[in-house]
């Protein structure tokens, strides 16, 4: 069994490692990857939600499987997050059985030998996020499942316990990134005289047929440089 003060010294030596330039969720998200000795690792909070945000992500491979995720409304980072349970997958046919737009898709970007795991973060007894980790190998976590959730709640504690200052540890962009899907939504309610949801729905459905991330279509409608009305 990982001693956990042990887990916890190497994190924050991880941490301390990465360049203090970077914003704290960009440095315990590499230090987060180093530790269990992943491919790529992201943190994204509110995961079931609109306001779902992705903090951070260690390589362009974790950001796409995280807008795969946001685009589809499915994915382990999703279960994880309204379970409160860890999730682990292949990207086989039993994966595809339970989230059959989602495994497809994202074999195509790590490939179909690789493997995923999702753990949800708990701050004050609820979940706040989760911690999602990919290989391009089905090679075992570096840590226990066990240990990593230990890691995925301290990851939360670190980064949650003063909400008010979480604006300043997350990467700009990514609350902006959020603004842009959230204003876009609001001009295709007024267009298309929908709810919130459709009108999501419909950015959702335009960046999946088109293999864009959310937030550019989402710019482009803001900009008016797309028109998803029809008029």
């Amino acid at each position: 069994m990982t001693d956990r003060a042990a887990l916890l010294s190497r994190l924050a030596q991880a941490v301390a490692r990465e360049p203090a330039a970077h914003p704290l969720t960009w440095r315990v998200c590499h230090a987060a990857r180093e530790v269990t000795g992943v491919d790529g690792a992201s943190i994204t909070m509110d995961n079931s939600a609109p306001n779902r945000i992705t903090l951070c992500a260690t390589d362009r491979r974790s950001d796409m499987l995280e807008n795969l995720q946001d685009v589809l409304g499915e994915g382990p980072c999703r279960d994880a997050f309204d379970s409160g349970q860890p999730m682990q997958t292949g990207l086989d046919r039993s994966a595809a059985s339970r989230w059959p737009q989602f495994i497809p898709a994202a074999e195509k970007i790590v490939g179909a030998d690789a493997f995923l795991w999702a753990f949800p973060m708990h701050s004050a007894g609820d979940v706040v996020g989760t911690m999602n980790l990919y290989r391009m190998s089905q090679i075992p976590l570096a840590e226990s499942v066990d240990a990593v959730q230990f890691l995925a709640d301290a990851v939360a504690a670190t980064l949650f316990r003063d909400p008010s200052a979480l604006t300043e540890m997350a990467d700009a962009s990514a609350w902006s990134s959020r603004a842009v899907v959230h204003q876009a939504t609001g001009m295709l309610v007024a267009q298309l005289g929908v709810s919130i949801d459709d009108a999501l729905a419909v950015l959702r459905s335009y960046a999946f047929a088109n293999s864009a991330h959310l937030t550019d279509v989402a710019r482009a409608v803001v900009e008016r440089k797309l028109n998803l009305a029809g008029r």
